[in-house]
């Protein structure tokens, strides 16, 4: 695997090649076109995004299931960012993750604008959500597909690239998104939110839904 390090404008990390069967991401890939349309949490664009996400582990398919309890089972953030004290861990209902499709191959107008993701789950009240971890699953993808990540005053890139697993700390400035993505497209990942124990003090005060930013240059 070769894993690649960004510290600014928040720490992230990516890792080719993360699953050992490309064949297994290719099946994952191909599931999302069995998924019947009502399945689907759709986004609207007055919502700040044009994506589609899954309900949870009980409505994904079973070679997407696959992936993501593979990277639940070998990904430990706490190691790959020196980040022990915090003890994160991941949520394998893959609430706020799971299969994550942004449309524009029919003109869908795919794009995930700029924003910060709910701190607190929605689920277990007392979880602070910690990383963001997501593999890239499409093998026909571009440049478009890369996500951008913002502190409020810099800006950084990542690429989009299949079975690469892309990972960020979620912090008060971990803004992220992408514009919306080439025509003919769709942009495939598989989401893997972690997640930590955290005081009722620091519960009151969690962020209870995402918050997006329009102001954000990509």
């Amino acid at each position: 695997m070769k894993i690649k390090q960004l510290d600014t404008p928040t720490p992230a990390i990516s890792i080719d090649n993360f699953i050992p069967s490309e064949a297994l991401v290719r099946a994952a890939a191909a599931s999302f076109e069995t998924f019947d349309s009502d399945q689907w949490v759709k986004y609207a664009k007055g919502s700040g995004q044009v994506q589609y996400c899954s309900r949870g582990r009980s409505q994904t398919t079973p070679a997407a299931l696959a992936v993501m309890d593979y990277i639940a089972a070998n990904f430990d953030p706490n190691i790959a960012f020196k980040d022990i004290g915090v003890k994160a861990f991941p949520d394998m209902s893959y609430y706020g993750g799971g299969m994550m499709l942004t449309p524009n191959s029919n003109d869908e107008g795919g794009f995930l604008g700029m924003h910060m993701d709910a701190e607190v789950h929605a689920i277990n009240t007392n979880w602070k959500r910690e990383y963001s971890a997501v593999l890239c699953i499409s093998e026909e993808y571009d440049s478009s597909f890369d996500m951008r990540l913002h502190d409020g005053e810099t800006h950084a890139r990542v690429p989009y690239k299949f079975n690469t697993l892309n990972v960020f700390k979620c912090t008060e400035n971990s803004w992220h998104g992408f514009p919306e993505i080439a025509r003919g497209y769709d942009r495939k990942t598989l989401g893997v939110m972690y997640w930590s124990i955290m005081p009722p003090s620091e519960a009151k005060l969690a962020r209870k839904k995402a918050k997006f930013n329009f102001d954000l240059v990509f």
